[in-house]
């Protein structure tokens, strides 16, 4: 390099004196590009989306889609929650971030909803719609239909089968054939989707809940807070709002046989216990003479802190997908005991978490139950296991970054 640092010597050093020759090429610096000065491409706008349930009463399907609407990325989506009826407690743990809209819908034919709908997709430029129950993406597909809106339409089916209603696999082939994507939380459902609503295979994919594993220590693997759970009755829960499906009255069934056997027990529900199904359970453990061993809680902020205090986390369930309750029993490192239905005993005996009865085998469901009293290290190696499998298997922000990933191609379609 010479002195100016940009020219090449192609004779060597030069030589002293004016009859020495030298021959120097210059190279010009090379002009910057233009773009190199130019602004960072502006990143693009979040873009609107709207999950939508009929309310965020405490439920399985509610948590979830709380869970999401957290979870999302706040530079990509903006999470609105559409509400058909009244907020439920569940809203109040809706980040700050998450916009809620309620509908309050008064009736079943409240016309006046569907059109409050219609002006909250339009006012806040939705261009997805999340339904995350059956009657919640009827009620949005009627108000577009209606109001002759254009927006992508996701379902996520949590509950079913709706095998045992002719009128309701109808109204699924109607209303739910046409969407853009289908989350099923189980492989029945998901085959349901392809086989008896008619979507295409290709827009149907199973996506297993998730929840939060709290980060407690966990010495010599025993489940969190094991020390709370030894004191007292041997204590067993059920997060399970009192309802047919979940069929309180074979838990009350062999919540007897415990008390005829003289177990020291206590049996927890917790979940909404309103309307007639939930008066004729609770007359009929009246009937069975159960007293104060078995307890109708109702819905209650401090979930967390009734599975910290139990011995064995347990469903007793007619059908289900893949209960959120189930992964909330194995979060918190309870032991379980489950009826075969869904999803439930799958999950059980891959994770080492506990029992696996089939639906109404009330004395195979009591010995369980018995056996996990008899063993506490027992019970503490399957708390662990479930714990640890969810913790591996069950990731929300996983959870929310597949969902997110189904929302960017659908939007850029």
């Amino acid at each position: 390099r010479d002195a100016s640092g940009w020219g090449l010597s192609a004779a060597g050093p030069a030589a002293a004196g004016p009859a020495a020759h030298s021959t120097v090429t210059r190279i010009a610096p090379r002009a910057p590009r233009p773009e190199a000065f130019a602004p960072p491409a502006p990143r693009p706008a979040p873009r609107n989306i709207a999950f939508t349930i009929d309310t965020l009463a405490r439920g399985g399907a509610e948590r979830v889609l709380v869970s999401l609407a957290n979870a999302l990325d706040p530079a990509r989506y903006r999470a609105h929650v559409i509400l058909t009826r009244e907020p439920g407690e569940l809203a109040e743990e809706l980040a700050p971030q998450v916009s809620v809209h309620s509908l309050e819908r008064r009736s079943r034919w409240d016309v006046g909803a569907l059109a409050r709908f219609a002006r909250i997709i339009d006012e806040q430029q939705i261009a997805l719609v999340h339904a995350h129950t059956h009657s919640a993406a009827y009620f949005a597909l009627l108000s577009r239909a209606l109001h002759r809106q254009r927006w992508r339409r996701v379902m996520h089916d949590h509950h079913g089968p709706v095998e045992s209603s002719p009128a309701l696999r109808a109204l699924d082939r109607i209303a739910l054939r046409g969407v853009d994507h289908y989350f099923a939380v189980s492989e029945p459902l998901a085959r349901y989707a392809r086989e008896r609503v008619g979507v295409p295979a290709e827009r149907v994919e199973l996506l297993l809940n998730a929840v939060p594993v709290p980060d407690e220590p966990s010495p010599n693997g025993a489940p969190p807070r094991a020390s709370a759970r030894a004191a007292g009755p041997f204590t067993i829960v059920q997060v399970a709002r009192v309802t047919p499906e979940k069929d309180h009255v074979m838990a009350l069934a062999v919540a007897a046989r415990l008390a005829r056997s003289g177990a020291d027990f206590r049996w927890r529900i917790v979940g909404r216990h309103d309307g007639a199904h939930a008066a004729a359970v609770m007359a009929e453990s009246e009937r069975l003479g159960l007293g104060a061993r078995v307890e109708f809680a109702g819905e209650r902020r401090d979930v967390g802190t009734l599975l910290a205090a139990a011995r064995v986390g347990v469903l007793t369930s007619r059908w289900e997908g893949l209960p959120v309750s189930l992964l909330e029993y194995m979060a918190a490192g309870l032991p379980v005991v489950v009826t075969d239905v869904g999803e439930c005993g799958a999950t059980v005996r891959a994770s080492g978490a506990g029992v696996v009865v089939p639906h109404g085998d009330v004395e195979g469901f009591a010995a369980a139950l018995e056996r996990l009293a008899r063993d506490p290290a027992a019970a503490a190696a399957a708390g662990a296991a479930g714990r640890a499998w969810v913790r591996a298997r069950y990731s929300v922000r996983a959870m929310a970054e597949r969902v997110m990933a189904v929302y960017d191609a659908l939007l850029a379609g």
